[in-house]
């Protein structure tokens, strides 16, 4: 059924389970997949048929205009959502929205043209007054613009339109955004933040604000939060608080890989799982993982956090999977090794007992294939470790052309390359005499 569903319909499904819309039709379609294997509801499962079903539907009809309602199924309480609701934007982890300032509005072209301009209006009232004021540099109060995409299906992520440029009271606001090309038309690349309109405002008089933006067949909708900045530590301590699994659970997750397989009758003796960030190849502090991963290897959530602070991608870098903030878990069986192993442990081994074993490589053995052999000598002679041989003084000329099987000169490096039996053997020239003998030996025949 999902291969059937087009971009719209899945975008349709995430959105409405708090899930992320970005990315291509095959990450779509797998992530709803994920969702259905992992986190399996009724009502997901009736959505899922219900737009399978508008979808058939839709084929037979002629018309190329397509009407796509959400299911009652995912609506709250069984009853579909009102087809005037705006936008609902997603919820940003590092913003606690305060207060809906303008709530998002449609951009609307006014006039023929690509390039548009919007005039928006408003009024902070006095208890948002006094919370930008007494604001705390540890937690700062901003009054942040946010724009995205004018679907109406669910939750939207941040996406600012073509060449855009924002100005509060007629002074310009700088808005961060990339662009991947030069291409008329082109949005700006992920990801797209909020932009902070604070220093700009009037606190007792009417401000407004201007968006230029580009009009080019896709629509936009703006709205304007007060919100309070949240910083990596206070996430972390959240996180901390009320987001780590128990031991048992832990465990019963670590018993569940260590089953045997009924069918092939092999059990895993043990299961090794990495102290070590992948983020950043550093040992981990608070590991953790998202509650739809299935692997055992966690990350740590402080680097977690600060990666997405700069670029709030919010991807699992173990398997790539959507990891938001709010589906983190500590695990508390591997915090408590960490913190009961030694620091020169990078590895540990889930055995079948539910203990563990640290794993300790041996790393005067990863060189001992490339060490050096010392070389022997005669009794007289003391042991050199770094002996050069010179074949043109261990053997006569003759001998080895005799039992050659290609020779080979470089002339700018003077050297010469014998062939004996497979294997290589590089020579420094001695003189014009082992010049001539090569020079003989390729005429001879």
């Amino acid at each position: 059924m999902l291969e059937t569903l087009r971009v719209t319909e899945l975008r349709l499904l995430l959105s409405k389970m708090g899930k992320s819309k970005s990315g291509l039709k095959k990450d779509l379609q797998k992530r709803v997949t994920d969702l259905l294997h992992n986190d399996c509801s009724p009502e997901l499962l009736s959505a899922v048929r219900e737009l399978h079903d508008l979808r058939q539907i839709s084929k037979s009809r002629r018309s190329g205009i397509e009407i796509i309602s959400m299911p009652e199924s995912l609506s709250p309480g069984g009853t579909p959502s009102p087809k005037s609701a705006g936008p609902q934007m997603i919820k940003l982890p590092f913003y606690q929205m305060l207060e809906t300032i303008i709530p998002p509005t449609p951009l609307v072209p006014t006039y023929g043209g690509a390039m548009q301009n919007s005039d928006f209006l408003f009024h902070l009232s006095e208890s948002q007054q006094a919370l930008i004021q007494n604001s705390r540099s540890s937690q700062p109060v901003q009054v942040v613009l946010r724009i995205c995409y004018s679907e109406s299906i669910g939750v939207e992520e941040d996406q600012y339109p073509p060449n855009i440029c924002v100005s509060v009271n007629h002074n310009n606001c700088p808005v961060q955004c990339t662009y991947s090309s030069n291409k008329l038309g082109l949005e700006p690349s992920r990801p797209c933040r909020p932009i902070d309109i604070t220093s700009d405002l009037y606190l007792s008089f009417t401000n407004r604000f201007t968006v230029l933006w580009g009009n080019f067949g896709k629509s936009y909708s703006v709205a304007v939060y007060l919100v309070r900045l949240v910083s990596c530590q206070q996430l972390l301590d959240q996180l901390r608080s009320s987001s780590v699994e128990q031991q048992d659970v832990c465990r019963l997750r670590v018993s569940e890989k260590l089953r045997s397989d009924p069918e092939t009758e092999v059990a895993t003796t043990g299961l090794q799982v990495s102290l070590i960030c992948p983020l950043v190849k550093l040992r981990m502090s608070v590991p953790c993982r998202s509650r739809g991963c299935a692997h055992l290897q966690c990350f740590d959530a402080s680097f977690y956090l600060q990666m997405n602070e700069k670029k709030p991608r919010w991807s699992c870098p173990v398997c790539h999977r959507y990891a938001p903030f709010d589906e983190l878990r500590i695990d508390s069986l591997l915090r408590d090794v960490l913190e009961s192993s030694g620091e020169d442990v990078e590895e540990i081994k889930y055995l079948s007992d539910s203990t563990w074993k640290a794993v300790k490589h041996d790393k005067s053995n990863q060189n001992k294939g490339s060490a050096l052999h010392p070389v022997k000598h005669n009794v007289n002679s003391k042991p050199v470790r770094d002996a050069v041989v010179d074949l043109t003084q261990s053997s006569s000329d003759d001998e080895d052309f005799q039992k050659e099987e290609t020779v080979s000169t470089h002339i700018e490096d003077k050297s010469v390359h014998f062939r004996k039996s497979g294997i290589v053997k590089s020579a420094r020239h001695k003189g014009r005499k082992t010049q001539v003998h090569t020079e003989k030996h390729r005429n001879g025949n």
